[in-house]
């Protein structure tokens, strides 16, 4: 597409550009504004739909909650009822006064039904003698009540934490797929709270969750649904969805928030301390169609607005800018390499006079500037190798002498003679009549001297074996080179393993057109990260990168170019070794400065 884009403007001349390009600003200022407007009312509008459905949520999970302790403080009340312990605690028909208990305890479950038109029956179970006590709704009859009653209270779930009470939902003591809530509560001998003597059942007719949805219809037709802590649906606007699992309970954490899955928002919310959940969902498009006749209001005005602006301002473009036609193209045929190129002022218009006369100047001096920049450009690389290389000092001359005058004072030993001679020789090499590029037979004797001194210095620290094959001698290498890599294996390779001789190994080769000199040690060796920072650190300004180290590679890549210079790598050893790659030169461009 860009390149089509390219393509059929590349003739256009540059009023047309410009109107172009105006064009596309409005209209793409005008887009992204409108994108922003409306993707903050959407967002507005969510957040606020989002909170209207949670204040709903609240208030209907109150209401639940409300409803479940008014039953939980049913099933207590009746508990602990003295009609119902009598009854309870008595021997059956065998008791004189079972028929009063009988009938008291009847009493109390009657009353209680006449009261909740919700419940259709209330059952009374005794531990004490084979009899099940129940009133029931009008003349409903649980003919399954005695079958299946143990078997649904042993698979119900504790429904509230504390506590004894246990709920179950569904159609076990009908039959008829007609769901019911099973509530159970053990019943417990007031004079012995640990014995349990009986148990109460309250079954409630599974419409009264629709009827507490009904009084709080939620926005947006918003489907509603009430879980038990298993998952199992009890209450759902879609009917076919009760009895079973909901399929997103896993993201379900704490004891409300909301999600999104697909084009739905979930909202949930834990109803009080009752291990149920009421969920919410609504789909996204019931939210957003709110929005869509604004957002078709915004785009018209936007876009007459757009059209009113355009217009305008390509009147001023037009107008404006049409002179700078013929100022293009001299700057066109500049730009294709024509130095010689002027503009006749006659034809660019009396506002453009000055840039015709700038243009014509420009011209006129690149020509000379060129052939300057080219000289100032060489001399340039050339103070930067020499400040580069001014900077290496030798960090180690005060450490030596100082050796040198302790190991004289303490015993006359001839080894103080061969670090001087060292010593001296190494200095020797290191100004080099005043050469800023050496033969690599020098530099190795530099580095032979160095070492020299080094093991003078810790006590052998280091031994040390050099390879070069013989044609490799003569070729050019940047002075002081070996030097600060060795050094770098000493102080933070060898010299921190305490109780250990370190090994350097120096290879010289020549490989086609370039010669690789290899130095690997065995020292402490360094990490991957640090490897790999210190490969990216050479030609790049690390404050915690080695100063000598990158010096060494700065004046490889400024003498050579950037495709020679230094690379580091982890050996077998454990050590480090460092590739200096450079060209197989004996005399070349570099001639000065042997």
């Amino acid at each position: 597409m860009p390149g089509f884009i390219r393509r059929r403007t590349a003739n256009w001349n540059l009023d047309r550009r410009i109107n172009a390009f105006v064009t596309s600003l409005i209209y793409c200022i005008t887009m992204i504004t409108l994108i922003v407007f409306v993707a903050f009312y959407f967002y507005s509008f969510v957040e606020q739909s989002n909170n209207i459905i949670e204040n709903q949520l609240s208030t209907l999970a109150k209401n639940y909650e409300y409803t479940f302790d008014s039953y939980k403080n049913l099933a207590e009340s009746l508990i602990i009822d003295d009609a119902i312990q009598y009854y309870v605690l008595s021997n059956g028909k065998t008791d004189k006064s079972f028929f009063d208990l009988f009938n008291n305890a009847t009493n109390t479950l009657q009353n209680t039904v006449n009261m909740h038109s919700e419940i259709r029956y209330v059952s009374v179970v005794s531990y004490n003698f084979d009899h099940i006590l129940y009133k029931g709704y009008g003349s409903y009859f649980p003919k399954y009540f005695p079958i299946v009653y143990m078997d649904d209270y042993a698979n119900s779930i504790y429904c509230r934490n504390p506590g004894t009470l246990r709920m179950s939902f569904n159609d076990a003591y009908n039959k008829n797929g007609n769901k019911m809530l099973n509530i159970y509560m053990p019943i417990y001998s007031l004079s012995k709270m640990i014995n349990e003597i009986g148990l109460l059942c309250i079954i409630l007719d599974g419409s009264l969750f629709d009827g507490l949805s009904e009084e709080n219809m939620m926005e947006y037709d918003s489907e509603v649904i009430l879980i038990d802590i298993n998952n199992y649906i009890m209450s759902c606007s879609d009917k076919s969805l009760v009895g079973s699992t909901f399929e997103h309970a896993n993201q379900l954490t704490g004891s409300s928030g909301n999600f999104k899955l697909g084009s739905n928002l979930y909202n949930y919310m834990k109803i009080g301390k009752w291990n149920y959940y009421l969920i919410s969902r609504v789909p996204l498009a019931n939210m957003y169609k709110g929005t869509i006749t604004m957002t078709i209001i915004l785009a018209v005005l936007s876009v007459l607005m757009a059209n009113f602006g355009l217009i305008i301002c390509r009147m001023i473009i037009n107008r404006a800018y049409k002179p700078l036609d013929t100022v293009i193209q001299g700057m066109n045929s500049a730009a294709e390499g024509k130095l010689d190129t002027r503009i006749n002022m006659e034809n660019v218009g009396i506002d453009f006079v000055k840039l015709a006369n700038g243009f014509n100047y420009m011209m006129g001096r690149i020509t000379t500037l060129m052939e300057q920049v080219k000289l100032e450009q060489q001399q340039m690389d050339q103070l930067r190798f020499n400040a580069l290389q001014s900077q290496i000092q030798p960090h180690f001359l005060y450490n030596t002498l100082e050796c040198i005058h302790w190991q004289a004072s303490a015993d006359g030993n001839e080894e103080v003679s061969i670090l001087v001679r060292a010593l001296a020789r190494f200095y020797r090499l290191c100004l080099s009549d005043g050469k800023d590029v050496i033969h690599i037979e020098q530099e190795v004797d530099h580095a032979r001297n160095y070492l020299i001194i080094q093991n003078m210095r810790y006590d052998n620290i280091i031994s040390s074996t050099i390879e070069m094959d013989e044609d490799c001698k003569k070729f050019l290498i940047p002075k002081i080179t070996l030097q600060p890599l060795i050094e770098n294996s000493i102080y933070h390779g060898m010299k921190v393993k305490e109780g250990r001789k370190g090994e350097l190994r120096i290879t010289i080769r020549r490989e086609d057109d370039e010669v690789i000199i290899v130095i690997a040690d065995n020292g402490t060796g360094m990490s991957e990260n640090q490897i790999k920072k210190m490969n990216d650190s050479i030609s790049n300004y690390d404050k915690d990168f080695g100063y000598g180290i990158r010096n060494v590679n700065k004046r490889i890549e400024i003498l050579f170019g950037k495709a020679y210079g230094l690379h580091f790598e982890r050996n077998n050893t454990g050590g480090v070794t460092v590739t200096i790659r450079l060209p197989a030169r004996v005399v070349s461009e570099y001639e000065e400065v042997l």
